[in-house]
């Protein structure tokens, strides 16, 4: 535990800043022995709403794959899964869930009627900040190495539990040169955030504690004396996520779209004058987009009405340009219609060891299905189109 006394322009405010790890027992104990000897005027904890909620809830949180397949944010949603399940086998390994210091400090905040202050930032800022940051070579990295860690990679005992609270600074430099950037953002800018969240908290208060990462420490005390001292930090600046740009994969993505449109126009110009003709194509058409699309999903184990649902709009999606519009979207929705998705299935798909377990999973089952009707979609688009250019000679 570190104890820092502070100016903060109104009055002076005692912050005790109790440095865990989250995956160990001796850190929930130190959290109830501090506050329960300092009884401090509120605690803050090193959540956001979304992992409070989360923490205190007892039933299996429902993933909003709806939003992730209309934003397409597949890597930032699967790091973020990787990382979560990787601390919780740790976790196990010691008997204890991740996050048991702070739902400790929730409960003592209640026992004993003290306010509670989430005091980080929200963890889908923190993560679509990282992904801005990140090249493409470095997510491509971070996500193999993350998938291809086996269980050895994750054993950690006390004794380097113990060494990661009490001398965090190691680990946190190790980070430091191995990705700068992930150091940057996942530490150094949530520093910057959580001090600024105290200090203003601290206003009109005497003492505070504050339940975080042993990781956070140093950079949290070395913070809230720069902003003592008349030093700035933009919460604002620290939130911001950048709007997403143009890339050429999109232009070269519209550009090909639009050569599909223009064939199956021309075709069906041609064929005006040619009712039989006109009838064939637009058979063909329908019959290929259509049926390979439906054809996908049941290949994916998807249910009748899915396919149904893909048969009727893979026709017309393929010839619109929107990623919104695409016939995997569409099939994918409807799937999730059907089949609720939770943390289990998050975990059991990371976790599974063979095919027959992954297609007895919720999520990978929703994500094949969209994948496959996509893929039907496609081949059938290009069959088509080569048969339309035959036409024209």
């Amino acid at each position: 535990m570190k104890h820092v006394k502070i100016f903060n322009g109104v009055n002076e405010c005692d912050i005790y800043l109790i440095g865990t790890a989250h995956v160990s027992k001796d850190s929930v104990k130190e959290v109830e022995e501090i506050i329960s000897s300092v009884y401090p005027e509120g605690i803050a904890v090193e959540l956001d709403d979304k992992r409070f909620f989360s923490l205190i809830s007892s039933e299996d949180k429902k993933v909003d794959l709806k939003k992730v397949l209309k934003e397409g944010n597949f890597l930032k949603f699967f790091i973020y899964l990787i990382l979560a399940n990787s601390q919780k086998k740790i976790g196990e390994s010691f008997g204890i869930k991740p996050g048991s210091e702070m739902k400790k400090a929730v409960e003592i905040a209640s026992r004993y009627g003290l306010p509670i202050y989430l005091i980080d930032r929200d963890i889908n800022i923190t993560l679509s900040r990282l992904m801005d940051r990140m090249t493409f070579k470095e997510k491509i990295k971070i996500l193999w190495e993350l998938l291809n860690s086996d269980e050895e990679d994750l054993e950690i005992d006390n004794d380097l539990l113990k060494e990661m609270v009490e001398n965090p600074e190691k680990f946190t430099k190790l980070l430091k040169e191995i990705s700068p950037t992930i150091y940057d953002v996942l530490v150094d800018e949530r520093d910057r955030f959580m001090a600024k969240r105290l200090f203003e908290l601290s206003k009109g208060k005497n003492s505070l504690v504050a339940v975080v990462g042993a990781g956070h420490v140093e950079g949290i005390i070395k913070y809230l004396k720069h902003l003592e001292n008349g030093g700035e930090i933009d919460l604002m600046e620290l939130i911001k996520v950048k709007k997403k740009k143009k890339s050429l994969t999109k232009f070269l993505t519209y550009g090909v779209s639009f050569v599909i449109i223009g064939i199956f126009l021309y075709a069906v110009f041609y064929a005006l004058n040619n009712p039989e003709l006109l009838k064939i194509i637009t058979f063909q058409w329908v019959l290929f987009t259509g049926g390979l699309s439906a054809l996908g999903v049941l290949l994916a184990r998807g249910k009748l009405i899915t396919a149904l649902i893909a048969f009727l709009s893979a026709p017309i999606t393929t010839l619109v340009p929107l990623p919104l519009a695409a016939v995997g979207t569409i099939a994918g929705l409807v799937e999730l219609k059907y089949r609720e998705i939770t943390d289990k299935d998050l975990v059991g798909m990371i976790n599974a060891e063979s095919i027959k377990e992954l297609l007895n999973n919720n999520l990978f089952r929703v994500l094949l299905v969209a994948t496959l009707s996509n893929l039907g979609a496609s081949i059938g688009v290009f069959y088509c189109l080569g048969k339309f250019v035959g036409f024209f000679g």
